[in-house]
């Protein structure tokens, strides 16, 4: 029975890390895929910001209501960046909506590191061919990298961690187990029902493991976040199962 549990529940479980460690291997090569006219362009706008050249950057943001709030916010933004050349700049957020007869949207993120702080710069561009309009500027202050926050660990972890952790990890399994078990029992009643019940969690919870909080951050270093379903049939089923079974004269 444990070698069934093994290999059921416990390996599933390891090529879902294999596959987490595969995916991180990507999400460093992400500046590749984003096309370096696109990086160029909205990189641009964001050093004019770095560098408090704002003239420029308020010549290129789009007129209207919208335009006119990123001006008026273009030196608190600029103020956010650290004096000085950043340690290195790298793209960490792309976005791309294409329309027929409707100019590009462009959403770029960037974070540039200093010696103790890094920066996080977004700008969402409306394209014009090789030419654009700046639509909307962020500057986010990080205490970490966004790579470093990405990082699975369990150093310093709160309780609330590891109880999400585990039910993320035994879910699954007595979903697995249960399945096995429906399918090499003997029934009274039609299994499919029991295995479509028993396959399906119930609610959701999802926990943000770089930061506790319940929340998503759509960028290219995404924090490991653990998703809790309640395996409500699974349960059911190993609470009912001996009920079910059909008698051994029915077996033979």
């Amino acid at each position: 029975m444990f070698l069934l549990f093994l290999r059921t529940c416990a390996l599933p479980f390891l090529f879902c890390m294999l596959a987490g460690c595969q995916q991180s291997d990507m999400i460093k090569d992400f500046e590749q895929i984003v096309p370096l006219q696109d990086q160029q362009l909205a990189r641009h706008y964001s050093d004019l910001l770095r560098e408090k050249q704002l003239d420029y950057v308020r010549m290129a943001t789009e007129p209207g209501n919208n335009g006119d709030q990123i001006r008026q916010a273009l030196p608190a933004l600029s103020a956010a960046f650290p004096a000085g050349e950043p340690q290195y700049v790298k793209v960490v957020g792309y976005q791309r909506i294409e329309q027929r007869d409707i100019p590009q949207l462009l959403r770029i993120s960037f974070e540039y590191a200093y010696p103790e702080k890094w920066i996080v710069s977004t700008i969402v561009l409306r394209k014009y061919g090789t030419d654009a309009t700046i639509m909307g500027l962020s500057v986010a202050p990080q205490t970490a990298s966004l790579e470093q926050q990405a990082t699975f660990t369990l150093r310093g972890k709160s309780l609330r961690h590891y109880v999400v952790l585990g039910a993320a990890i035994l879910s699954p399994m007595l979903i697995l187990s249960a399945l096995v078990l429906c399918l090499r029992s003997k029934l009274t009643v039609r299994k499919w029902p029991w295995l479509l019940f028993i396959s399906i969690g119930f609610g959701q919870l999802s926990l943000n493991w770089a930061t506790g909080q319940y929340l998503f951050l759509p960028s290219a270093y995404q924090p490991w976040t653990f998703i809790v379903s309640l395996p409500l049939g699974a349960i059911v089923f190993l609470l009912v199962r001996k009920k079910l079974a059909a008698p051994a004269s029915l077996m033979a």
